[in-house]
């Protein structure tokens, strides 16, 4: 009887141990319960709600080290993407917004990487995005001055010595330029802009402006406004030109900002001229790759210029619109004639709301140049 006995309590005993292998062999393909919803899932998502399995409870330092790492590194999606934009353009926009996105790595992500190296490239090679410089008109060049009238003569004859001859000039933005080669004739300025400053508040403190603007307070009051006008204007075009590393990091605090918030303007773009069974989301993809592409253009012009190459402005402008085309080309598949419009109308409308942008800014800087 006791063998009996001690058989089948070895027998309940190894049905309760494989019993309980059971159990835990299905709990391991479950999962655990997800912390979320509560429903086990053996992957790293939960198979119902999604949300991957991580508390994210560990320290701040530790959690800001894991975020530079996930935004910044180098993996092999990155080379592959990088690889596949340089090799077949339009092709990763396409594949990334029709689902295949697992080789590929995110847009946003690869503008943010991108567009942080260019602008680091920038600095490592001392370039100016972009400089003020002044061009003066010599007399013999220079349009004619409209005739003066008997009502001028008092003011010419009060500033003339003041402005000098050869004070007629014109400013102009140049991008991606280094400090040593702005030209500009700083005393020259520094004098001309002195000799229409004193124009302008003889121009303000004359008979005509005096009766037109009535009360003595009126007039002071208009004559110190206008003055402050001119002496802002003026004095910030002076300190641009004077101090251009300033000046181009002036630009640069925005300039990040601008270029993020022209990904969506160039999607809106496409989707004036590209309405076909398009969503705004296919274009915002494409947008993001390109503007990526071409940071990586100009930043590798940037440095091909470092070792004398000629011309890498102009390599950097044919670079980006012909890269521009044939991604245009693959991505939506258009033909010949409608992607040269689309690519020339599209290019046109976004320089002129970048320039518009651009200026904007570049006034605003140097309004409060000089307060």
């Amino acid at each position: 009887m006791n063998d009996i006995d001690d058989f089948e309590e070895g027998e309940a005993g190894g049905e309760a141990a494989a019993a309980q292998t059971d159990i835990g062999a299905s709990e391991f393909l479950l999962g655990e319960p997800c912390l979320s919803c509560g429903v086990p899932s053996p992957g790293v998502f939960c198979v119902n709600c999604g949300q991957k399995q991580d508390d994210l409870r560990r320290s701040l330092l530790l959690l800001g080290r894991q975020f530079v790492e996930d935004t910044f590194s180098f993996d092999g999606r990155m080379w592959r993407t990088l690889g596949s934009l340089a090799a077949a353009p339009g092709v990763v926009p396409t594949h990334y917004s029709h689902g295949k996105r697992s080789k590929y790595t995110p847009p946003v992500r690869l503008f943010l990487v991108v567009s942080f190296l260019f602008f680091l490239t920038v600095a490592a090679t001392n370039t100016l995005f972009v400089g003020l410089e002044v061009n003066f008109k010599d007399p013999e060049t220079a349009a004619p001055a409209p005739p003066i009238t008997p009502d001028d003569v008092v003011v010419a004859q009060k500033t003339d010595s003041a402005i000098g001859e050869n004070c007629s000039f014109s400013g102009n933005l140049r991008f991606l330029i280094k400090e040593r080669n702005l030209k500009t004739d700083r005393e020259r300025l520094e004098a001309c802009i002195g000799g229409a400053s004193d124009l302008v508040k003889n121009k303000l403190e004359s008979d005509d402006v005096q009766i037109q603007i009535g009360d003595d307070e009126g007039r002071e009051k208009e004559v110190e406004q206008g003055q402050e006008v001119v002496d802002r204007v003026f004095g910030g075009i002076n300190w641009a030109v004077t101090n251009p590393r300033e000046f181009n990091d002036a630009v640069n605090d925005w300039l990040p900002r601008v270029m993020f918030f022209m990904t969506p303007v160039l999607a809106l773009i496409l989707t004036l001229f590209l309405r076909r069974e398009v969503f705004i989301f296919d274009h915002m993809v494409f947008s993001l790759y390109i503007h990526a592409v071409n940071f990586a253009i100009v930043g590798a012009t940037l440095i091909l210029g470092q070792f004398g190459v000629p011309l890498v402005g102009f390599l950097a402008v044919i670079g980006v619109a012909m890269y521009y085309f044939i991604a245009l080309k693959r991505a939506y598949k258009r033909g010949w004639i409608k992607t040269i419009w689309t690519t020339f109308a599209s290019a046109s409308l976004y320089s002129l709301i970048f320039i518009v942008i651009l200026m904007s800014i570049v006034s605003k800087i140097v309004w409060q140049a000089v307060v």
